[in-house]
C-alpha cells in the first residue's frame, strides 16, 4: 500500500490509498487536520502487517475506523482549537507520535496515549517555530522547536541578500545541541542554580551543499506557567533585573578564565569544541562584512521614522557619521576572541557568554520571601545559539540595552544595575576559584575596566541596531498594551519601545562625546 496526500478542492484534503488489487486510487475526503493524523496512523499499521505491507480497501476502512476511535481526544482538540500542525512534525514532515515523546522524555507510555498542542502555546519566529506539547492523560509537557530553512521566509530572504548567514545559522543550531548536551551545562546548573532546560532530543540535518535543505528539531524541557515560570515583555521590576544580573554574574564567574571549572579537562575541552570561539549575535563576524561601513547611510534613512522623538537632540545630524568612524574598532574590542592578537591580550577576561540575552530568552519564577523581605527569584535561560567565549561586559551591555525597559535605566538606574552586577561578579569570581580573595578580584577586573568595556559594547550594539536590526521596527509599543506586547514579545527593546530608543541613542552620544568622538 502507498499513502499519498492529495488536494481534491481548495479546502479539502483527501487520503489517496493505492491498493495493488484496485485499478484506481480511492479518495477519502476528510479535513486537513485529520488527514495528517490518519496518514501517520495508516503508515504505522501498514508497517506492522508484515513483509508485504499490503492492505486491502476493507482493511483500510477498518483501520481508519479504529484510528478515529483511538485518537478521539486528539481529534477533538484538533477540531475544537487551532493546532500547530505545521510545527509538531519531525524534520521530514511526519507527525510526531506519542510513543516518541514518551521515550525521549522518559515517561511511561500509559501517560502518553495522545497529546495536544494548541496554537496558543505556539511560537513562530524569524528563524524557528515552536510549540508546547502536553501529553495525555499524564499531563507532562515539553517544548518542541522545528526549523526547516526552506519553509522560513527569513531564510528565503537571506538566500538572496546574505547567503553566508545560512551556513552561520546551520552552525548555530549545532552549538545549541552540543552545549545543552555538555557536562558544562549540567555543572553550571548544579553549582549556580541558574536553570537551563535540558534537551531530551535533537535532530541536526545540516546540508552544506544546499543550506536551504537544512532541518533541525529540538525536544526541550518546558518551563510552564503552571510551574510558576513567566516571561516579561521588557524587564522593569527591580528585583527581577537584579535576579537576571546575578544569574549572568554566576555564569560569567563560573566559566571565567582560571576558574575551577577548567580543572575538569574533559569538560573544558568539550565546551571549547561545542560553542563559538567568539560568541554573540552582535559581533561583526556574525553579520554582513560591510555593516560597520554603512552606519552613516542607514542612520540618515532610518532616523526619519523617529523624527518626532529624536530631531530635537543635537546628535540628529551627525550621530551616524560619528558612530561609523569608530564602529569597526568597537566591533573588534567588544568581541576580541575573534582576533588572534586581541585574544591573547584579553585572555584574562575570557569567559563563556550567552550571546543573545534579550528578555525573550529569560524566564522567572518567584519563590518564598525570607524574614528580611528578600524574595527568592529563580532564573531560567534558553536559546544558546550564539553562546561562546567573550567578555562579560559585552554580554551585560547586550542585556541592559535589549532586555530592560528604559524606565528602569534612566535617572541613575543603569548605574545602579551595573554596580549590582559588578559586585555579584566579584563575589562569584572568588566563589568559583577564578581568584583567591575579594582584593584579588578587584585588582584582576576593576570597575573602571568593566565600565570601559561596557561602553565600547554599547557603541557596538548601536552599530548593529542602526545598520541592520532597526528595519524590524514595525510599531511603537507601550508596556501596558497587552495585545501589542504579545505580538512583539520576541523583539529587542530598541525594535519596539520608543523610550528605549531615546535612552540608548542618548547613551551612544554621551559615550562618544566622552571619548572625543
Amino acid at each position: 500500500m502507498r499513502l499519498l496526500l492529495g488536494r481534491t478542492t481548495t479546502t479539502t484534503l483527501a487520503i489517496l490509498l493505492a491498493v495493488p488489487s484496485a485499478t484506481s486510487f480511492t479518495a477519502l475526503p476528510i479535513s486537513a487536520k485529520r488527514a495528517r493524523i490518519l496518514t501517520g496512523g495508516l503508515q504505522a499499521k501498514a508497517a506492522s502487517t508484515g513483509p508485504s505491507n499490503l492492505l486491502t480497501e476493507g482493511d483500510t476502512a477498518i483501520i481508519i475506523s479504529d484510528l478515529l476511535k483511538q485518537e478521539e481526544d486528539i481529534l477533538r482538540n484538533f477540531e475544537e482549537e487551532s493546532t500547530v500542525l505545521d510545527i509538531i512534525q519531525d524534520v521530514e514532515g511526519n507527525p510526531l507520535s506519542p510513543q516518541y515523546l514518551a521515550k525521549k522524555m522518559g515517561i511511561h507510555t500509559n501517560d502518553a496515549q495522545s497529546y495536544r498542542c494548541p496554537e496558543q502555546g505556539g511560537f513562530r519566529g524569524l528563524m524557528s517555530n515552536g510549540c508546547r506539547v502536553q501529553l495525555l492523560p499524564g499531563g507532562q509537557t515539553a517544548f518542541y522547536k522545528r526549523i526547516a530553512f526552506n519553509e522560513l521566509g527569513h531564510c528565503q530572504e537571506k538566500l538572496k541578500t546574505a547567503p553566508h548567514k545560512l551556513k552561520r545559522d546551520m552552525k548555530s543550531y549545532k552549538v545549541v545541541a552540543d552545549f545543552l548536551a555538555s557536562q558544562a551545562r549540567s555543572d553550571l546548573q548544579d553549582k549556580t542554580g541558574v536553570i537551563i532546560p535540558k534537551c531530551y532530543d535533537a535532530k541536526i540535518r545540516r546540508n552544506f551543499a544546499n543550506p536551504m535543505k537544512s532541518k533541525f528539531s529540538f525536544l526541550l524541557e518546558d518551563l510552564t506557567p503552571w510551574d510558576g515560570w513567566h516571561q516579561r515583555w521588557l524587564l522593569d521590576d527591580l528585583e527581577e533585573c537584579k535576579a537576571a544580573l546575578s544569574a549572568y554574574a554566576k555564569i560569567h564567574a563560573f566559566f571565567w578564565n582560571g576558574s575551577t571549572f577548567y580543572d575538569n579537562k574533559d569538560a573544558a575541552q568539550e565546551l571549547e569544541a561545542a560553542v563559538w570561539k567568539s560568541g554573540s549575535y552582535v559581533q561583526p563576524e556574525a553579520q554582513n562584512w560591510n555593516q560597520c561601513k554603512i552606519v552613516a547611510e542607514e542612520w540618515s534613512k532610518k532616523r526619519l521614522r523617529f523624527k518626532k522623538e529624536l530631531s530635537c537632540f543635537d546628535y540628529w545630524d551627525n550621530l551616524g557619521e560619528r558612530l561609523e568612524s569608530v564602529a569597526e574598532e568597537c566591533g573588534h574590542l567588544a568581541h576580541p576572541f575573534a582576533d588572534d592578537t586581541l585574544s591573547e591580550q584579553y585572555k584574562k577576561y575570557r569567559t563563556f557568554t550567552h550571546g543573545d540575552p534579550k528578555q525573550a530568552n529569560m524566564f522567572f519564577r518567584h519563590g518564598t520571601t525570607d524574614s528580611s523581605g528578600s524574595e527568592d527569584i529563580q532564573v531560567g535561560l534558553i536559546d544558546f545559539q550564539w553562546s561562546g567565549f567573550g567578555l562579560a561586559s559585552t554580554d551585560i551591555a547586550h542585556f541592559l540595552t535589549s532586555a530592560v525597559h528604559a524606565d528602569r535605566l534612566v535617572d541613575g538606574g543603569e548605574d545602579f544595575l551595573m554596580r549590582y552586577y559588578f559586585d555579584e561578579l566579584q563575589t562569584h569570581l572568588v566563589k568559583f576559584g577564578a581568584v583567591e580573595t575579594a582584593g584579588d578580584a578587584l585588582k584582576h577586573f576593576s570597575y573602571e575596566t568593566f565600565m570601559d568595556q561596557y561602553d565600547t559594547a554599547v557603541l557596538d550594539i548601536c552599530r548593529l541596531m542602526i545598520a541592520y536590526t532597526w528595519s524590524r521596527f514595525d510599531e511603537p509599543v507601550e508596556k501596558d498594551d497587552a495585545p501589542a506586547c504579545a505580538r512583539t514579545m520576541n523583539k529587542t527593546s530598541y525594535n519596539k519601545s520608543i523610550p528605549n530608543i531615546v535612552w540608548l541613542l542618548g547613551r551612544c552620544d554621551e559615550i562618544m562625546k566622552s571619548r572625543g568622538v
